[in-house]
């Protein structure tokens, strides 16, 4: 997916001849509508949000519509500029941008590329330009591997704390294993129910599930111990 520059378009064709190339229809619509830019102010507005209807429309019969209703505004005017334009670099092209052409294609309705183009200008922010493609590569290569070996040290780790030794010690193991956060959401649900104030007698019942019995309050609780 591209946004319709043509060295791209070419390279990306030399290298992938059987691929569909699509273009980014964020970058369509505004393309469209800059050049609508150039139309008298009575009818700007209403172009604009024709372009809009042409780059999404769902079907043939929307499409055309959107099209029909586009020539109308133009005063029904074929040689107009913008309609010719139009027609001579865009209808002829509409499996690459329209919406009810694109309905086969797997995108999981991802149809802009800006993500991937933020990640470019990010590059950009670090890259001063010096670096031919082959060493720029290399670079980026270098750091992702450096950033992976990172992220996985860190995700195998094994978590340290300080230990008191009066800590239950089911919770010094399970403090090893979890985060801070979740750690201390289990502590507090632990030291109440291993408190004073945990008073409750417990029955079997039928394979499977068990009740509690407060006997403070005789409130009783139905519990799944297959869970």
């Amino acid at each position: 997916m591209t946004d319709k520059a043509v060295h791209e378009k070419d390279v990306l064709q030399e290298m992938f001849p059987d691929a569909r190339q699509l273009l980014c229809q964020w970058h369509v619509v505004k393309w469209l509508k800059k050049q609508v830019a150039r139309l008298a102010s009575g009818v700007k507005r209403e172009v604009k949000a024709l372009m809009s209807l042409l780059v999404y429309a769902r079907s043939r019969q929307e499409y055309e519509d959107a099209r029909g209703c586009m020539l109308e505004k133009l005063g029904g005017d074929t040689s107009h500029p913008l309609y010719k334009t139009f027609m001579e670099n865009w209808d002829n092209s509409q499996e690459e941008w329209a919406a009810y052409k694109r309905g086969n294609v797997p995108h999981l309705t991802n149809n802009t590329n800006n993500r991937i183009e933020s990640k470019w200008g990010k590059i950009k922010d670090v890259n001063n330009g010096a670096y031919t493609i082959d060493q720029l590569l290399s670079m980026l290569i270098t750091f992702q591997e450096y950033a992976e070996e990172q992220y996985l040290a860190e995700y195998h780790r094994v978590r340290g704390r300080r230990h008191d030794g009066n800590e239950d010690p089911e919770l010094a193991s399970l403090a090893l294993h979890i985060s801070p956060f979740a750690f201390d959401l289990v502590a507090k649900q632990h030291t109440l129910a291993t408190g004073p104030d945990a008073d409750y007698d417990f029955e079997h019942g039928q394979p499977g599930s068990a009740t509690l019995t407060s006997t403070r309050t005789g409130n009783t609780y139905k519990v799944n111990s297959m869970k």
